[in-house]
């Protein structure tokens, strides 16, 4: 047990943790459910026992902070309670730097496996390691960039490399790199450039 990566791993914890509750909190602050007042801790506080998922990112950040502190027992602990109450399974090798939102369960996030800043994972999407005829096996999961939207079913299959704020379409099975700004769809997914529309404009109240 060395003190100063205990210190290092509890520092980039708090980091993180801070990142995740920013991009937890965007939709009840933007429709009023918690006073922007608010000090943080009530802010942890409400997305803690209100929001679905948060609580399964704040296990997989203890699963980190015990792993990289050199307590792997204590982070696989974590990691088995995550999959058991959440059904969100993260394999210790996966490494978040940055703000994640997991908006429903069934996910699995395995091997040497990196996360941007702002990623949305939403359910039944595994990211993972492959084990094709066409590629040899091996341990290494995608690399995912910055701001990148993962739809629902999706599958991100080896060592690829997801460019920032592209998007991965529902039920899209990724085998190769996709550029940033980009859109991936279909099975085997193919990328095109994403067009931006009504969907990306910041939501507004409906006027009275």
């Amino acid at each position: 047990m060395s003190i100063a990566k205990t210190r290092a791993a509890w520092r980039r914890m708090r980091s993180l943790v801070s990142r995740d509750i920013d991009i937890h909190a965007e939709w009840p602050l933007m429709f009023g459910l918690v006073n922007r007042k608010r000090p943080r801790w009530f802010l942890f506080l409400y997305l803690l026992f209100s929001i679905h998922m948060f609580p399964a990112v704040m296990l997989y950040r203890l699963q980190s902070f015990f792993y990289e502190a050199g307590f792997p027992p204590i982070a696989t602990f974590f990691s088995r309670l995550n999959d058991f109450l959440f059904d969100v399974a993260i394999g210790n090798q996966v490494r978040s730097n940055g703000a994640l939102l997991i908006s429903h369960g069934h996910v699995v996030l395995d091997g040497w496996t990196t996360l941007g800043h702002h990623v949305t994972i939403n359910p039944f999407v595994t990211l993972g390691i492959g084990n094709s005829s066409q590629k040899p096996f091996e341990l290494f999961g995608p690399t995912i960039g910055d701001y990148v939207n993962i739809g629902t079913g999706a599958k991100v299959i080896g060592r690829v490399t997801i460019g920032d704020y592209a998007r991965i379409g529902a039920n899209a099975v990724v085998l190769d790199d996709v550029p940033a700004e980009s859109t991936a769809v279909g099975a085997p997914a193919r990328h095109f450039p994403t067009r931006r529309g009504p969907g990306d404009r910041p939501w507004e109240p409906p006027k009275a």
